[in-house]
């Protein structure tokens, strides 16, 4: 009869507790997402020696995505065009947060330029964004996962009959939409992260296979003109020097464009190359 009791009381304690528990936990979650560093870009690895001393060979992206951070790594390009175009060879994403709107906006400027988009760690929401630019992604430790767009907030209006507003239009989902599987996410996946329960869907290894580690567009380039990849280091990096060589034409317009009006030696030396390079 005591054990009952004590259980009884036990149970109505953590009844009790769980609101306490819930806003210490919502208050946990806005401590971390505002002390989070905003977005951090760094050239890394530079060659050691040879006519590229000193150009960076990667780029790491990390802390969280907020609004004008496109623009901002736009502008870090602008101001060393020779280490963003070797940069892009190798972009580290540790990326903890932040506005998914951008994230896309940045993904997308980006995915323009086909990088070669490495996790090492959990990655989810803005990060999963990005890392789904990359025309080429890895992911050898952590996960990917896709984080539902915030619910939109429906714009004030007149008092109207119930059942006569529409929904709201979500800009931001609809735009994941199209990204998604444009960059190459099966549609069972697509269909899961949509009608799923839970915020974040958090992709197995089977998932990650059937995203694959090229978009389509790229694929496509890709697949009858390159050696196929073999279990062997000699083979991945055959397979990206071919691959590499296709989209520089591409890569070379998307990236001049982000350069208008910069006066940049060594991008006025090796623009025409890149432009007039066979696809």
């Amino acid at each position: 009869m005591l054990s009952q009791r004590v259980l009884l009381k036990s149970r109505s304690l953590a009844r009790a507790a769980r609101p306490l528990l819930r806003q210490a936990g919502m208050a946990l979650l806005l401590l971390w997402s505002t002390s989070s560093p905003a977005l951090d870009i760094q050239y890394i690895n530079p060659f050691p020696d040879g006519p590229l001393a000193g150009v960076a060979r990667g780029l790491r992206l990390s802390g969280q995505v907020l609004p004008g951070d496109t623009a901002k790594l736009i502008e870090v390009f602008r101001r060393k065009p020779a280490d963003a175009w070797f940069g892009l060879g190798r972009v580290e994403v540790a990326i903890s947060g932040g506005d998914q709107t951008e994230a896309l906006q940045l993904a997308e400027t980006l995915a323009a330029l086909y990088p070669y988009v490495v996790s090492n760690a959990d990655c989810a929401g803005p990060c999963a964004i990005i890392w789904m630019a990359g025309a080429w992604r890895l992911a050898p430790r952590g996960r990917i996962g896709l984080q539902k767009p915030p619910a939109t907030q429906p714009a004030a209006r007149a008092p109207a009959a119930a059942g006569d507003a529409p929904p709201a239009f979500d800009a931001l989902a609809a735009r994941l939409r199209n990204y998604f599987p444009k960059q190459g996410l099966p549609v069972t996946l697509q269909d899961r992260w949509q009608s799923g329960g839970e915020q974040i869907l958090w992709l197995s290894e089977q998932d990650l296979n059937q995203t694959g580690t090229w978009p389509p567009y790229y694929y496509e380039k890709l697949h009858p003109r390159c050696p196929r990849l073999e279990a062997s280091d000699e083979s991945f990096h055959a397979l990206r020097r071919c691959a590499a060589r296709l989209v520089i034409s591409q890569k070379a317009f998307a990236f001049d464009a982000l350069l208008a009006g910069v006066n940049d030696p060594w991008w006025n030396d090796n623009k025409e190359l890149f432009l007039r390079a066979p696809r």
